[in-house]
């Protein structure tokens, strides 16, 4: 089995559609109509992966991605029935990994199943080894195998895993641009199509997290027309 996939839409047929889609390929696949029947499932089970509708009747699927957040380590790729361009920056800046629009194409839909989980295994593989690499800069410490950041005044936030990554490429090339083709290879594990904003979202929620502690320095630097360069004085554990 490569992988235990929550899928949590309204739509029987959905949930038909995908499951169709997913046991094929080897993933073991189980289903959920609403919030509800969603939490009691990540109570009782260790998911790998949850497909979240956008648009779900009893509770907003925004809300549901933040409640996966703090339960699961779960990786989240959120379905909107929209297809719009806020619609897919929301559910990133909640803490989505990814989006697909409906109606979607099953290649797609299975490429960013398998990066997600790609990513969020090796998160997991890196908590049970050697502790990964730790890193300070300007009063922060990032440990990446935990993806964990934890500010000056000793305040812990979980970053996802596409920021964790985001974060780690970034101080790895401290002082250089990256540019953002790179960073959306790197971090998401996919070709960036020439309209994505997705690693521009997800700068934006790494800034912001890197901005809690209301310091006015901006750590991530905008290249204009390349990409991104962190600017901060590291120190390594």
């Amino acid at each position: 089995m490569l992988g235990l996939i929550l899928v949590v839409d309204d739509d029987p047929d959905m949930r038909l559609v995908l499951r169709d889609h997913l046991e094929p390929e080897g993933f073991e696949v189980i289903d959920a109509a609403n919030g509800a029947e969603m939490r009691a499932v990540i109570e009782q089970k260790k998911v790998d992966l949850v497909i979240l509708d956008l648009q779900l009747p009893d509770e907003d699927g925004l809300n549901l991605a933040k409640v996966l957040r703090e339960k699961t380590d779960a990786g989240i790729v959120m379905l909107t029935g929209k297809g719009t361009s806020v619609d897919m920056v929301v559910g990133l800046e909640v803490g989505a990994d990814d989006y697909v629009a409906k109606p979607f194409k099953s290649r797609e839909l299975l490429a960013r199943i398998r990066s997600v989980l790609r990513r969020t295994t090796e998160t997991r593989k890196a908590k049970t080894g050697s502790g990964g690499s730790v890193v300070r800069f300007q009063g922060w410490r990032f440990e990446s195998a935990f993806q964990r950041l934890t500010n000056p005044q000793g305040e812990d936030s979980v970053l996802t895993a596409g920021e964790s990554r985001l974060l780690q490429i970034l101080i790895d090339n401290v002082g250089n641009t990256v540019d953002r083709d790179t960073l959306h290879r790197e971090a998401l594990g996919y070709d960036m199509q020439a309209s994505s904003r997705n690693i521009d979202v997800l700068v934006g929620r790494l800034r912001r997290k890197l901005d809690s502690d209301g310091g006015k320095e901006n750590l991530i630097k905008s290249v204009r027309g390349i990409g991104y360069e962190f600017t901060g004085k590291i120190e390594r554990e």
